[in-house]
């Protein structure tokens, strides 16, 4: 499944003098033949009396689509499939509007799924408990987040789509077993105190997709010291990290990490990082005048397996260990047309 149409092919040179794994490139199509008269007056007849093509509806991609295992316990499983609840947050519930924190918590009051389209400005005065089977949208409009932080604790199926944040410390904070969690298309500036994103305490199948961070000291963290080993699948792909310091992400006890088509611009610290025994894989990136691409920690290391990066003055990786590749399906962009793909696609829309 495709992710995004591709924008730009870049020169073959750039390609193979700075990619670490170099591919031979498809040679270039033919030139198209002529039409045949009337070609065009033929197509332009067939196109009005043709409807237009649907718009197709983005799905998620990566770890959030891959169901945890139960926990065990049956009484605390939710009554739906586990196959209908990941990553689909409200669902088809019809959505309602929030213009303010207590509109906001109001909503999120409520029994059973909820869509909240969150309009205009809000300041969220403090942490926002988001609950399960939740989508919070921005609007067409513009949504912008000050204020406070949203918290998952022992969330499930939650979607967090076309929001922006401006914060001084974490915007969202996954954890408490929270799990089956997407953000995708949302735009984190600031976080100077605490990482915009932070991703533990035993949180799982999680994916952060086509996003923006902006200047931050630290962008994105997966798991803790504390964390105990078995949890924290997740997938950070098609993100814009421009000039944000560090972490995207750095992984503590993490079972398994994928970061893939991400763009990296300006990192003055480090790019991603594997500790205490993390496994992560790092592929299609492209890194852009970073202190550091890929590596695992000086003090307890992780496993760090890296391919297909293009690396343009930045060092090259260091490699630890073995990382299996993912159980899900995805498709890698050429790293050559990541730059012009997150510029046009990363964060929020508009």
């Amino acid at each position: 499944m495709r992710l995004h149409p591709i924008l730009l092919r870049a020169p073959a040179a750039l390609l193979c003098a700075a990619l670490v794994a170099c591919s031979q490139q498809q040679e270039a199509d033919p030139e198209p033949s002529d039409p045949p008269v009337g070609a065009d007056a033929e197509q332009s007849e067939a196109d009005e009396s043709s409807p237009p093509p649907e718009e197709e509806s983005e799905v998620p991609v990566g770890w959030v689509t891959e169901v945890p295992a139960d926990s065990g316990d049956e009484e605390d499983e939710p009554s739906r499939a586990p196959e209908d609840r990941a990553g689909t947050g409200g669902g088809a519930t019809d959505p309602v509007t929030a213009t303010d924190a207590d509109e906001l918590a109001d909503h999120l009051e409520t029994d059973g799924p909820v869509v909240v389209e969150l309009d205009g400005g809000i300041d969220l005065d403090g942490d926002v408990q988001v609950p399960s089977d939740t989508t919070l949208l921005g609007a067409e409009e513009g949504t912008e987040l000050t204020g406070g932080r949203l918290v998952l604790e022992g969330a499930d199926n939650v979607v967090l789509n076309g929001l922006a944040f401006d914060t001084d410390g974490t915007a969202v904070a996954v954890r408490d077993g929270s799990r089956n969690v997407w953000v995708h298309r949302s735009t984190f500036t600031g976080g100077d105190d605490g990482a915009l994103i932070e991703v533990a305490d035993g949180a799982d199948h999680v994916t952060v997709s086509w996003s923006r961070f902006q200047e931050a000291s630290s962008a994105l963290t997966v798991g803790d010291a504390d964390d105990e080993p078995g949890a924290l699948h997740v997938s950070v792909h098609h993100n814009h990290f421009d000039g944000t310091s560090g972490n995207h992400p750095r992984a503590r006890n993490a079972a398994h990490v994928h970061v893939f088509n991400n763009y990296f611009r300006s990192n003055a610290d480090h790019g991603v990082e594997s500790a205490h025994d993390s496994n992560v894989l790092v592929e299609g990136n492209y890194f852009q005048d970073a202190e550091q691409s890929v590596r695992p920690a000086g003090e307890d290391p992780g496993n760090t397996v890296a391919r297909d990066n293009l690396l343009v003055d930045t060092p090259q990786p260091e490699i630890r260990g073995e990382v299996p590749d993912p159980p899900y399906d995805y498709e890698l962009d050429p790293a050559t047309e990541v730059p012009d793909l997150i510029g046009d696609g990363a964060g929020v829309p508009g």
